[in-house]
């Protein structure tokens, strides 16, 4: 039997069995496509590029990162006036909370009702990623307005309605995974 990550998420790891069996009409659950529409809406506002691999968190930790697709430089943090990349930021970040709060909401709900397939687990961690770095870049344009404005914004205080959605979502990632493991040791202590 061959084990393979279930990997996304730096929380939360979960290994499973992989089956060969594959059906191609399998109906994605309401929780993958809201996750698959979030990750999509995060890249597409510049917010999140979804990438995780080493190379790019090296690039990050370092400094190599040239930020030419950066979200601060699309809304232009660095030539707007101070006022106008704040409220930029400010409904980009409030729509990035709130559909991430939906996203735990329904991931909750189906906690409840059912029981989450790997791909449910896989797809809201991808999409905690995205909400991970949709903070990241809503924070460096706050830092690109500080430089130029001449009252200086809260970076953390604006960032708390992500941060406290990212918590909770953070929670409901480890109890989806917890929930997928035991799981699967059940199965695999019945086969």
């Amino acid at each position: 039997m061959t084990l393979a990550p279930l990997a996304g998420c730096a929380t939360v790891s979960v290994y499973e069995p992989v089956s060969a069996e594959v059906s191609l009409s399998e109906e994605q659950s309401e929780l993958r496509k809201a996750a698959d529409v979030y990750c999509k809406e995060a890249r597409d506002k510049g917010l999140a590029t979804g990438e995780t691999s080493l190379t790019a968190l090296a690039d990050m930790l370092t400094g190599n990162h040239d930020g030419a697709g950066a979200y601060w430089r699309k809304i232009n943090a660095d030539k707007a006036a101070p006022a106008t990349t704040v409220t930029r930021v400010r409904a980009d970040l409030n729509t990035s909370a709130k559909g991430l709060t939906n996203l735990t909401a329904l991931a909750d709900s189906l906690l409840k009702s059912s029981k989450p397939t790997r791909s449910d687990v896989q797809e809201f961690e991808r999409a905690l990623i995205h909400a991970r770095q949709a903070r990241d870049s809503l924070s460096d344009a706050l830092v690109h307005a500080n430089k130029r404005s001449e009252r200086e914004y809260q970076i953390l205080l604006e960032l708390a309605p992500m941060d406290a959605a990212l918590a909770k979502a953070r929670s409901t990632a480890d109890d989806l995974a917890a929930v997928r493991a035991q799981e699967l040791s059940a199965a695999q202590a019945s086969s």
